[in-house]
């Protein structure tokens, strides 16, 4: 009797031990399902509509197939729509691919034009920077400051130019030049030394400059004249003539300037003969023409 006591005993112990094992496991499979609810619930929250769905698979695929069904047996005013649709569908899908196609196409042009860009652009700015440097320093002795930069517009090289800024005035800002902003006399000063900033980087057999000083007022005359000079009066520089109808007096002239006074007018009963001033202009001095009429 006490044996078979003591066998229930361990038996009852063993399904005491296997009871707990058993609410142990199913306390963590609830865990889990509690789990996977909350991140199925993040992708697609469950709606009243949804909870009305079936619950297993093989209730779902029954509600498709009747879905299908239905839908195959839906009759249509116009018995061609379903294939508008289907064709308007692939027109779609097709277009969506030229998308693609042009998009990736677009990309290459993009990667190939940023390629030729950078083989000009550093020798674009470069250059940029070489006239900005002198112009900067010419600048200052005929006025405030004044600079050169390239105006660049990433990829719309339409619009790419050279912006010069100026200022005659120590209270003033630089500003871009043009007709709003400075006089006619600013403005030749301004170009004038644009120009002679360009000496040493172009590669011309002469220069024409006509009636550059005129507007300007005596002091920046003078020192736009002396600029000049100085510039053209460099070896290995280009020929420059400067055509003008009035000088100022007590100039400084170098000795490679030559001055050729033209007459003309109906007072000349004998104009001169060209043979001089032919070979004045062909032996490469610098050349001030004052023109009298």
């Amino acid at each position: 009797m006490e044996v078979n006591i003591k066998q229930h005993d361990k038996v009852a112990l063993q399904a005491a031990l296997h009871l707990e094992e058993c609410k142990k496991a199913v306390e963590d499979f609830r865990q889990q399902l509690e789990v996977a609810k909350k991140n199925a619930e993040l992708i697609a929250r469950i709606t009243p509509e949804l909870e009305k769905m079936p619950t297993t698979i093989e209730e779902l695929e029954a509600a498709i197939q009747e879905n299908i069904s239905q839908a195959n047996s839906i009759l249509f005013l116009n018995h061609n729509i379903l294939k508008e649709y289907e064709d308007r569908q692939r027109q779609i899908e097709d277009k969506a691919k030229k998308l693609e196609a042009d998009k990736a196409e677009l990309r290459g042009c993009i990667a190939e034009v940023d390629n030729l860009k950078e083989t000009w652009l550093p020798t674009l700015r470069n250059l940029v920077a070489q006239i900005n440097e002198t112009f900067s320093w010419n600048f200052q002795e005929m006025a405030v400051a004044g600079e050169v930069s390239l105006d660049e517009h990433e990829m719309d090289f339409d619009q790419f130019g050279i912006l010069i800024k100026v200022k005659f005035r120590q209270a003033g800002q630089l500003q871009v030049l043009s007709a709003h902003h400075q006089s006619g006399g600013e403005r030749s000063v301004s170009t004038i030394l644009y120009l002679v900033s360009l000496q040493d980087l172009t590669n011309c057999p002469f220069r024409v400059v006509d009636e550059i000083n005129q507007g300007m007022d005596p002091i920046n005359e003078r020192k736009m004249f002396q600029q000049l000079v100085r510039a053209a009066s460099q070896p290995n520089t280009p020929q420059c003539f400067l055509l003008t109808p009035k000088l100022l007096p007590d100039l400084d002239y170098s000795e490679a300037c030559s001055i050729l006074n033209i007459m003309n007018g109906p007072w000349i009963k004998q104009p001169a003969k060209g043979e001089n001033i032919t070979r004045e202009l062909t032996s490469g001095a610098r050349v001030i023409a004052g023109e009298m009429s």
